[in-house]
């Protein structure tokens, strides 16, 4: 039989050690490492719903603005290149976003 190493007073892994024996076995650090990942998880879900928000917003602000006599109609032609690739930019990201959400829920409920 195998002895057991004893955690140390002030230990980084004291946080792991759930049921405070002590002593971190394979199932608390997987237990650990699980709730690592799915925090991690959560984050990246949050980074791409704002990137994807930031993108919805930043269509309907630019297009607001173009309605708006700030810019005059020689300047909106000049730009008309410029303006279509950034609503495709932005439609993409929108909808890479919405693909991405659709796609992880139907494979996480299987």
């Amino acid at each position: 039989m195998a002895v057991q190493k004893r955690l140390q007073k002030g230990s980084k892994w004291n946080s792991v050690d759930s049921d405070g024996d002590g002593v971190v076995s394979d199932a608390e650090i997987t237990t650990r490492q699980a709730l690592v990942d799915l925090e991690n998880r959560d984050k990246k879900e949050d980074q791409l719903r704002q990137m994807a928000w930031v993108a919805m917003a930043s269509m309907v602000a630019l297009t607001v603005m173009l309605f708006t006599p700030i810019i005059s109609a020689d300047r909106l032609a000049a730009m008309d290149n410029i303006l279509s690739m950034f609503y495709i930019a932005q439609a993409g990201v929108v909808a890479s976003f919405f693909g991405s959400s659709a796609y992880m829920s139907r494979s996480s409920a299987v």
